[in-house]
């Protein structure tokens, strides 16, 4: 174990690399949103903040803005409240009928767009039916058609029983019919300059650098303290040195910085459904030995004992996160951990596996094999997230010490989508969403997207996801969910690992109330319960 944090240790990344060129860039690009206080306590007129990543396809719900989180320029029907249970946004009631085919949603009567034009059935019903014409990130391939019944109702047609299309209502923001049809035949598409019901209008947006947005005077709900924002776009090292030249009042940032203080601000730990894990592909190709390592069950076990998870959790993550073992622990659709059995980490134990299955070192090179296949295999991970880069790190170090031979590789995204289907992926889910468990475990999703990426196929899991989607409620369905999680923890297609706490770092003028549990994004859904921020320094 000594040997083991010495691995651990000498693979850290560096915290900050001062470069001058980088430096003078950083400089270049703050002198056009810093208007920094002359003292820390002072309210500022414009708060500062970095949430993360900039939405490659705009601030447009039809593209996905808003899938992960709170859309801040745009209502949804439903939101979560902080026990993450459904209440009205633009909804007032909802209600299943038809067979348990079509939801009915009635409206608020009194919101206005910032435009000043008023939100109507006909605008909801127009969002879903283009996502459907579009595509999206949303998958709405459950839907058949929405239609507007009233100005103020709205009917969802469903092609099949669906309980968890509720998730669906909380996810997407819906955009004025009017001006997206208008703006979508020109060159300033609707995400580039978006009107929507939310709290916020956006105001001005320079790509790669920052996005400015002032509070919406037609807003219906609780207005934020704060009326104007500048939400700034950057690498996790250009943000943390923006924070420690008191550049930004509000900032996400990695583990890594988190036992880093800065005199004036505050670390803020967020509780997430956001976890990270290992997807094996399950099915062996002969010109891939990568695949014959992941299909085989034995390999997938011996994960479960090599793989300290407590060990990453507190010396790479300093903490702030806690070791996960399904893809939503201790909620309704995840794995109860209070039942299940922790298997120890065991190398005596892994071993042993391995031998009785004809893994040996018949080489002598220090890499294990078996009937002419070497237990080798790249793992990937998306490059420049500096946790993926250091549990990719860690698991290379753990699996050598049974003779699996781990490479790892970041990549981009679309680099990564090429190899996922015979190459391990360090990926990561997490959402409010029991819908979940079906992209990525059930068999129609089979090597779809970045779902099923690995194609576990079993039709007892998919038989115990069906029943759990037809189910008459919500309530109803909690026992097919808990089925198959059952049958997925038998199989093991995934490994899980931990689920990372969201960290942010604040002026301790700042207090941003009690956030809501976070889904896998982080940075945009801390925007939930923005009504509720305050400058609390006189």
């Amino acid at each position: 174990m000594n040997t083991l944090f010495k691995i651990l240790n000498r693979n850290k990344l560096p915290l900050i690399s001062f470069r001058f060129l980088f430096t003078l860039s950083l400089f270049i690009v703050s002198s056009f949103i810093s208007q920094a206080s002359a003292h820390l306590n002072e309210k500022p007129n414009i708060l500062k903040v970095a949430l993360g990543s900039e939405p490659t396809t705009g601030f447009d719900p039809i593209k996905g803005w808003g899938k992960y989180g709170n859309p801040l320029f745009q209502s949804t029907l439903l939101k979560r409240d902080k026990e993450l249970n459904f209440v009205g946004d633009l909804a007032t009631k909802w209600r299943l009928t038809n067979n348990k085919l079509t939801w009915i949603i009635n409206l608020r009567g009194d919101v206005k767009f910032s435009d000043g034009t008023p939100l109507t059935a006909e605008d909801v019903a127009f969002t879903y039916n283009q996502i459907l014409q579009q595509g999206s990130s949303h998958d709405l391939s459950i839907l058949k058609m929405a239609e507007p019944l009233t100005p103020n109702s709205v009917a969802f047609h469903l092609i099949d029983c669906d309980i968890t299309f509720l998730d669906r209502l909380s996810s997407i923001g819906i955009v004025p019919k009017h001006l997206y049809q208008k703006t979508s035949k020109n060159k300033h598409a609707y995400g580039e300059k978006p009107i929507g019901s939310g709290p916020y209008v956006l105001n001005q947006w320079v790509k790669n650098q920052y996005v400015s947005m002032s509070l919406n005077p037609f807003y219906y709900g609780k207005k934020p303290a704060f009326p104007k924002l500048i939400a700034v776009f950057g690498s996790e090292e250009s943000r943390f040195i923006q924070l420690k030249m008191h550049q930004l009042n509000l900032s996400v940032i990695p583990q890594r910085y988190a036992n880093q203080s800065i005199a004036g601000y505050k670390l803020w730990s967020v509780p997430t459904l956001d976890n990270r894990g290992i997807v094996w592909p399950m099915t062996y190709q002969q010109d891939k030995n990568a695949t014959y390592v992941s299909a085989d069950p034995v390999i997938r076990e011996v994960f479960d004992y090599l793989i300290d998870k407590q060990l990453i959790v507190d010396k790479l993550l300093d903490g702030y996160a806690t070791p996960a073992y399904s893809i939503a622990d201790n909620m309704p659709w995840g794995l109860d951990t209070q039942n299940i059995t922790v298997k120890k980490t065991s190398l005596t134990h892994a071993n042993a596996l391995l031998k009785k299955a004809g893994w040996v070192d018949s080489n002598r090179n220090g890499v294990i094999d078996k009937q002419g296949h070497e237990a080798s295999f790249t793992l990937l991970y998306k490059s420049g997230d500096s946790v993926r880069e250091q549990l990719a790190l860690a698991i290379r170090s753990m699996a050598a010490q049974v003779g699996i031979n781990v490479d790892i590789k970041g990549l981009e995204w679309n680099a990564i989508a090429l190899q996922m289907t015979t190459t391990p992926v360090l990926m990561g889910f997490g959402s409010h969403s029991a819908s979940e468990v079906t992209y990525v475990y059930h068999s129609r999703y089979a090597h779809t997207d970045f779902y099923n990426s690995g194609g576990y196929k079993n039709t007892k899991v998919d038989t115990a996801i069906d029943n759990a989607l037809k189910a008459s409620s919500w309530q109803a369905s909690i026992p097919f969910w808990q089925e198959a999680q059952q049958q997925i923890q038998h199989d093991r297609p995934w490994t899980w690992l931990v689920n990372i706490k969201h960290l942010y770092m604040a002026n301790a003028c700042l207090n941003l109330g009690t956030p809501i549990t976070e889904p896998h994004d982080h940075g945009w859904p801390l925007t939930a319960n923005i009504e509720e921020w305050r400058w609390q320094c006189q």
